[in-house]
């Protein structure tokens, strides 16, 4: 491979207490809950909205925010107050109100927006991140910070820090596949069960003698609040890796083919759906799996099914194992009991000045597949902004905090531990 040599003079744009890299739910949780406890804070969002998953890929529901209070409690008011949640079992939202919400919350808050922003490295010395390189439009810049949160999704500035991580399921390093979403209008179907659109489907295709392959054996279709509109969990791209760009590449559009196949069999072939009418696809494909950053600890499927809990314990999770089966149109479902994500599964191993929250956190492939979803990451966000702001105030590592006093402050946030 030809190699180009650089020698670059990057500018420091910024110093900040916190940098929270990625406005997804969890750079939501951890943005907002620094900055509320006194750092000046900057969260760096590619997109130009925030939201991440939500909004960038319309992923709904909004599944396990029981149990959590603080800042994931406060976004669903929020989100009731505009109209905007309900729909599907009571937990969907309007994404663009999302946007609104999520607008108001981080910069009432204090926050400092960074958007249309690319992280492209990460600063370090002898063992510590000490801030970002970045690239957006006003070209390359340097952020300095004493506390870096990554709520990337894929861990990205904990694997350019050097920090250790896994990628998929022991036996062959395979992930979860990946997920279009689009969104659909004219709509009255209201799904019940999880074979309903499965079924009419698997009805239609043999009525009519079709050539179809459904992708996925457990489609839904998810109603909005107060609409006639809905969003469809149904293509499902395996076999890549979403760190990959040329996977990405054919992902992106592997999930559009089979979204027009499904959409041409929707009004077509299925009398319940005869009218639908395709409003939106999603300017993301939904990545559920990529790197798990080794921690202090790993959670594990025991300590899922087991409910086990923590004295650094800091949000309480309790959805489903959900496995979609990287090499089969299947799904695997564990229930476990209502279990504690431990601080130290936020806390990278070997790096210092450097938290890690979402779904990049230290687990298993199976206890992965339970915590990934977005209640939980914006609870892990929060977490990881109030042990920054406490590292920050004491002068140490995030890794050496005081766990008790962290979970003092998390209970005045109304946080439920």
């Amino acid at each position: 491979m030809k190699v180009i040599s650089e020698t670059l003079e990057t500018p420091v744009n910024g110093e900040y207490d916190v940098i929270v890299a990625g406005g997804g739910p969890a750079g939501i949780g951890a943005a907002v809950s620094a900055a509320r406890n006194g750092m000046r804070t900057l969260l760096v969002e590619r997109y130009g909205f925030l939201g991440g998953m939500w909004t960038a890929g319309l992923v709904n529901p909004m599944f396990d925010t029981n149990r959590k209070g603080g800042i994931v409690k406060e976004l669903v008011e929020g989100l009731k107050a505009r109209n905007a949640w309900g729909g599907w079992s009571g937990i969907c939202f309007n994404f663009e109100e999302m946007k609104l919400v999520l607008d108001r919350m981080t910069t009432g808050a204090g926050v400092e927006l960074l958007l249309h922003t690319q992280i492209c490295g990460a600063i370090t010395d002898a063992g510590s991140v000490k801030g970002i390189i970045v690239q957006n439009k006003s070209g390359r810049q340097a952020y300095l910070a004493k506390v870096i949160i990554d709520c990337t999704g894929d861990g990205d500035v904990a694997a350019m820090s050097g920090a250790s991580f896994s990628i998929g399921r022991e036996k062959d390093g395979l992930t979860q596949p990946m997920t279009l979403m689009f969104r659909i209008g004219n709509i009255d179907f209201m799904q019940q069960r999880s074979t309903d659109l499965y079924n009419l489907i698997v009805k239609a295709v043999e009525r009519h003698q079709l050539d179809y392959a459904i992708p996925y054996t457990r489609p839904y279709i998810l109603m909005f609040p107060g609409q006639r509109s809905a969003v469809v969990q149904l293509t499902h791209v395996r076999s890549a890796l979403a760190l990959n760009d040329k996977d990405m590449t054919e992902a992106e559009i592997a999930g559009r083919r089979q979204i027009m196949e499904a959409y041409e069999l929707f009004r077509s072939y299925i009398p319940e759906l005869a009218g639908v009418t395709l409003e939106q696809i999603a300017p993301q494909i939904g990545v559920r799996e990529t790197r798990r950053i080794h921690g202090q600890y790993t959670l594990t499927l025991e300590d899922l099914l087991e409910g086990r809990r923590y004295a650094d314990g800091i949000a309480i999770c309790a959805f489903g194992i959900d496995i979609h089966q990287p090499d089969s149109e299947g799904q695997e479902v564990y229930d476990p009991k209502a279990y504690h994500i431990p601080y130290r599964s936020l806390v990278p191993l070997g790096v210092n000045g450097l938290l890690v929250a979402g779904r990049c956190i230290s687990g298993t492939y199976e206890a992965h597949a339970s915590y990934r979803v977005t209640g939980n990451c914006t609870a892990m966000g929060e977490a990881a902004g109030t042990a920054a702001a406490i590292a920050v105030e004491s002068g140490c590592e995030p890794g050496d905090i005081a766990v008790e006093k962290l979970k003092e402050r998390l209970e005045r946030q109304g946080v439920l531990l």
